[in-house]
This record gives structure tokens, C-alpha cells and sequence, in this order.
């Protein structure tokens, strides 16, 4: 974990701390440094310097500085690993054949010329911070080198020696690419200790939120939940979706007490399944779950009103449903880390007897006006807005113009993540601008497993100081026997790579 140590004395004003010339300048502020800068080593109190085994003379007492950065392709990449050899091979010159340039800034440049040595200048190429993104995205084969804390939701951050800062348990002293400085006193009698925590990776800033798509826990998967239990059907999601902060669910079932026992040559489409079921949701760490599915009613509103009884006993956020209109378009707020995230959803395409009235409950109606002013509040009173929609299904990858208008319409609005949880069938993905779209993720707990149903696709969302900074998609497959596994490297890189081929990027940079 990060270093924290709390300064034993206030700085003086006139205590001198000398940068090493590699130092990135953009990084300066996280010293919260309360004395003056020197430029000559000689006349400073204090100096910062690239950790280098033997450099210091006492290492135990010094501090450090840890600086964390991303190895990141454009977002429609479907490798996710590389290895450190590779990378640094590259760098020195090695030509690979997968890789043609990678970028950096200055700064990072300076940074990386100090730890690795300097750089074949053909393929290492340093450009602006700010044209980075958008070369990337216009030349193949190029990657590039950032600071964590420059992420941006169009990259995809790939893992380095199957490390990544996305990940769960991530500790930066591990990481490969985590640069440590040191900071120590030239002059016994100053005090050299920064009165902060330093470094542009704090756990103590990041907010994980995943989103699912179709749960509609019936017929197969019902008789399997009551011949193998819940613990079975999870046993390989379920620790995964647990550990994110906040879990959402798309139920589109209620809850019944008489519901029929679950029967696996059962074909009808009038569905609920069995307050036992819980037990599902328990396993994957629900936290939210949305209410917009178009099977709420299938078995009268009394169950529909039960289920949210259920949801309040069991602490679990509702949204895009509920006692009536009103209810039902508010949104979940999350306060987590110091992340503001605003949840909404709504059904644009019925059947018109699920739809919430003022006095009756039901599914949030979409409209598309009041919802894009939603989000535009939303968004003033500072709010990071998620948008989930339930809309038109299709038994294809490609999505229509029918059903894209409404996803670009509301992304427009402003909001960080449009999502659609009504695909039985994954979809592809856009970008309008910073605003990510997933237009529909597959199932995740539905019986459907045909070539081009059984596989599917959930979103992490990650949030770090108050910026939506990306995401991972997990990939997964419903088995014959209704237990969902992850795939497989080699079945996981060409699922991807279907869903970027009918993914539209011509609003990335709009």
C-alpha cells in the first residue's frame, strides 16, 4: 500500500528541496511541498530522487514517492496482457510485430529515459500530453505510456506482467510499472518529510461499479438453482461481481410465493421466480438492482409489490421501478470515496401495462426529454449520471438505428455511461465523445444458450477522484448446465473482437 507518514514538524518556509531533473513537474502538487525549491543540489536542505538500490545512504530514513503509470491501447484492443521483457525490449529497439509505436509525453519520457535507459527514438515517439489519445486512436499498432491519473474511459488499460492498477487487490510496489522516488535530508538537523501521503494512486479515491445485463432467474436455470443451489450456479461469478463496491442487477422477474417450481422443458415466456432465489443475488453482491425488465407483471402487480418489499428488507437500491412514477424515476445515489455517481433507468418499450403511473406501480416509462434534463441536473449538482436503458431487443450483434437513437440521445445529455440491459443477444459499444455506450451487455443469469446467446459480457466501472476513468468487460458464457464460467483467453480475444467489428467509433473525438 501506499506510504503514509505524518510530518513530525511543520516545515520551515525556508527549507530547500531539490528535484531530480526526471521528477515529472505535473506531479509536483501531490508533494504538497510547504518549504522552497532549489535548483542547485548543493543549496538545498532536502532532495528527491529516483530510487535506485544503493543510492541512499540511510533508506530507512527516507520517504517515498510512488508514481503509478498505464501501459493503454485504444479502447477496442482485444489483447490484455503484456509482459515488462517485451516492453522493455521494445523500448531499446526491439521491433515487434504487433507493436509499431508507443507514445509518452515529455515528462514520461524523462521518467522512463531514467529508469530504463534511453529509448530507440523511432519507436518511442513523445508528443504533447494532449494529442496522445487521438493517435493513438489514428495510427495502428501504437500504444502509449501515461500517469493512472491521466486516465480517460477511451483507453483500454492492457495489464503489465498480468498486473494491472484495475485490479482488485492492486498494490503499486509490485507493479512494474510504478516509479519510485525517495525523498531524504541533505542536512541532519531539517526536517525533509512531506505532510502528506504522496503519490497519484490512492484506494482511498477509487469507486468500482459493474453492470450486468438480462437476470431473469426461470424454467432451466430455476431447476437448476433448486437441484444444485445457489452457491452452484455463482460459484464462478460470484466472488468476481462480489468484490466490486457496487454490484448492479437487472432482475426482470419478481418475486412470487406460489410461483410454479422451476422446470427445464418449460418454454412460456410468463415468468417469476421464488423468494429463495435471493440467495442468487446475495452471492453476487447486489447492491442495485433495476426494475425496467418488461416480466415485472407477468404474475399481477401484488407479486411486483412484494418483490419490493423484499428489495427494502434485504438493503437492496432500487431504480427504474417502483410504487409509482415518481419512485420510479429516481435515481440510486452513490457517495463512495468521495465519487458522486447518480443511477437512472427507464423502459422505452413496454408493454404499456408495465409502466408506473402516479398512482400505479411499475417500470419507469422512458421519456426521452425529461430524462435528458434529468441528467443535465444531475450533472450541475455534480453528479457523475449512469443511464440504463431497457429497450428494443434484437437477435443480432448489430445494433439498429431504432434502437441506437435513444442511446445517443441521452448521451448527448452529458452523462459518463449509457448501458443497455435488455439484450438476450451482446451488443457493441460507442463513445460520444468522453460518454461511454455499451448498447447491450448479453445475459447474465438466463437459461439461453444458443451460439450466439451463450455468451455475454459484464461492465467494472471505475471512478477515481471525481472522474469516470474506465472500464474493464469481463466476458463470460452460460454452460449447459446454467453455471456461467469466464472465457478462456482464446475464446475471449475473437468475442471481443465480433463486438468491436460492430461497434461505432465515429463519435470518439466529436
Amino acid at each position: 500500500m501506499l506510504l503514509s507518514i505524518t510530518a513530525k514538524s511543520v516545515l520551515a518556509d525556508d527549507t530547500g528541496l531539490w528535484l531530480d531533473a526526471a521528477f515529472p513537474k505535473n506531479a509536483v502538487e501531490i508533494l504538497g511541498w510547504q518549504g522552497k525549491f532549489v535548483s542547485n543540489k548543493v543549496d538545498a536542505d532536502c532532495a528527491l530522487s529516483l530510487s535506485v538500490a544503493g543510492t541512499f545512504s540511510d533508506p530507512d530514513a527516507s520517504q517515498e514517492i510512488q508514481l503509478v503509470y498505464v501501459l493503454v491501447a485504444p479502447y477496442p484492443t482485444s489483447r490484455d496482457v503484456v509482459s515488462l521483457k517485451m516492453i522493455k525490449s521494445f523500448w531499446t529497439g526491439k521491433a515487434i510485430s504487433s507493436l509499431s509505436q508507443i507514445l509518452v509525453d515529455a515528462e514520461t519520457d524523462a521518467v522512463f529515459s531514467a529508469v530504463w535507459g534511453e529509448p530507440d527514438r523511432d519507436q518511442i515517439i513523445t508528443l504533447p500530453a494532449e494529442r496522445i489519445l487521438e493517435t493513438t486512436w489514428s495510427q495502428e499498432k501504437t500504444w502509449a505510456i501515461i500517469p493512472f491519473d491521466k486516465l480517460d474511459p477511451r483507453w483500454k488499460v492492457l495489464k503489465v506482467n498480468n498486473v494491472s492498477p484495475l485490479d482488485f487487490d492492486f498494490e503499486p510496489e509490485t507493479y512494474p510499472l510504478t516509479v519510485t522516488w525517495r525523498i531524504e535530508s541533505l542536512k541532519g538537523e531539517k526536517n525533509c518529510q512531506i505532510p502528506q501521503p504522496a503519490g497519484n494512486f490512492d484506494p482511498n479515491k477509487l469507486t468500482t461499479l459493474t453492470l450486468t445485463g438480462t437476470t431473469a432467474m426461470v424454467r432451466r436455470l430455476a431447476y437448476a438453482i433448486e437441484d444444485q443451489g445457489a452457491d452452484f450456479i455463482t460459484r464462478n461469478i460470484g466472488p468476481v461481481l462480489s468484490r466490486s463496491d457496487f454490484t448492479h442487477i437487472s432482475n426482470e422477474v419478481s418475486y412470487y410465493e406460489d410461483c410454479p417450481p422451476g422446470i427445464p422443458l418449460r418454454r412460456e415466456a410468463r415468468f417469476c421466480c421464488l423468494p429463495s432465489y435471493s440467495a442468487v443475488l446475495k452471492n453476487v453482491g447486489a447492491d442495485l438492482i433495476e426494475l425496467t425488465g418488461n416480466h415485472i407483471f407477468d404474475w399481477g402487480i401484488e407479486p411486483f409489490l412484494f418483490t419490493l418489499d423484499q428489495y427494502r428488507e434485504e438493503n437492496l437500491k432500487y431504480y427504474g421501478g417502483g410504487k409509482n412514477a415518481e419512485e420510479a424515476q429516481q435515481p440510486v445515489f452513490i457517495l463512495h470515496h468521495g465519487n458522486r455517481i447518480a443511477v437512472v433507468g427507464c423502459n422505452s418499450v413496454g408493454p404499456e401495462s408495465v409502466f408506473a403511473t402516479d398512482t400505479q406501480p411499475g417500470a419507469a416509462r422512458c421519456d426521452m426529454a425529461r430524462l435528458s434534463a434529468q441528467v443535465k441536473e444531475l450533472k450541475e449538482e455534480g453528479w457523475m449520471v449512469v443511464v440504463t436503458f431497457q429497450n428494443i431487443e434484437y437477435d443480432d450483434y448489430i445494433v439498429p438505428p431504432v434502437e441506437s437513437h435513444d442511446f445517443y440521445e441521452i448521451a448527448e445529455a452529458g452523462p459518463v455511461i449509457v448501458s443497455g440491459s435488455q439484450a438476450h443477444i451482446p451488443q457493441g459499444f460507442a463513445f460520444v465523445g468522453k460518454t461511454f455506450v455499451h448498447f447491450g451487455l448479453g445475459n447474465l443469469l438466463f437459461d439461453q444458450i444458443s451460439d450466439i446467446e451463450r455468451d455475454s459480457c459484464f461492465d467494472r466501472h471505475y471512478f477515481y477522484d471525481g472522474r469516470y476513468i474506465g472500464n474493464v468487460t469481463e466476458t463470460i458464457r452460460q454452460e449447459e448446465t446454467m453455471q456461467p464460467r469466464f472465457l478462456r483467453s482464446s475464446e475471449r480475444a475473437p468475442f471481443l473482437e465480433k463486438l468491436f467489428s460492430v461497434s461505432d467509433w465515429t463519435k470518439v473525438f466529436k
